[in-house]
């Protein structure tokens, strides 16, 4: 009976993963109810929509510090926020609504794959055809949201943020490539050719017995 127990770190992502999948399945009927709503404008006039600014910004406010007793003066040089689009316009919030959902597409798609591929190490099979497509998959959607990033974020710029006038912001065209994303890909990818030579390795011992 103890042969067939499973590890508890395997366990232990094996529930969680199933929690998270069924959560993040709430997430995406929402999207697209949300989706929903705002191409029937439902929402009229009176959104109140937040956006996280994907681009980086200068400030040019300046302000004071009191560090051991003394008075130090400081500036806000650099950093990132959301920005409250008041009483949002229904086109630009459809616009949101169909990026948001396709990162929450993209997302699931990779967790879909994931979610099988602990499944299937949770019941035993490891070097097995189908889970080494899986890896494959998480690696291609890994590649797909590296690059709907880095459109959305070039997209949003021209379109929005380049026209964007504020009195103590500079706003600037520099935003992050995400390459982590990339190299978590490629990994994946690597992992799925190594398995794929565990595979063979094992064929080529049960020929050989």
């Amino acid at each position: 009976m103890n042969k067939n127990k499973k590890p508890l770190s395997i366990r232990i992502i094996y529930r969680v993963t199933e929690v998270v999948f069924w959560l993040f399945l709430l997430v995406l009927v929402l999207s697209v109810g949300l989706n929903i709503a705002f191409f029937s404008e439902a929402f009229g006039d009176k959104m109140q929509l937040h956006i996280a600014l994907p681009v980086k910004v200068n400030y040019t406010e300046k302000g004071t510090m009191d560090v051991f007793g003394q008075l130090q003066e400081i500036e806000f040089v650099e950093g990132l926020g959301k920005i409250h689009l008041i009483d949002t316009n229904p086109d630009m919030a459809k616009v949101f609504g169909v990026a948001m959902l396709m990162v929450v597409i993209i997302t699931m798609y990779i967790f879909v794959n994931f979610r099988r591929f602990i499944g299937n190490v949770y019941r035993g099979y490891i070097f097995e055809p189908f889970n080494i497509q899986m890896l494959k998959n998480m690696a291609y959607g890994l590649v797909a949201f590296w690059a709907f990033d880095l459109i959305y974020k070039a997209v949003f710029y021209y379109l929005f943020v380049r026209n964007m006038k504020f009195e103590h912001l500079e706003i600037t065209g520099e935003f992050s490539s995400n390459w982590v994303l990339l190299l978590v890909a490629l990994f994946l990818w690597m992992l799925s050719h190594i398995f794929l030579m565990g595979v063979k390795l094992q064929k080529e011992q049960e020929l050989t017995v």
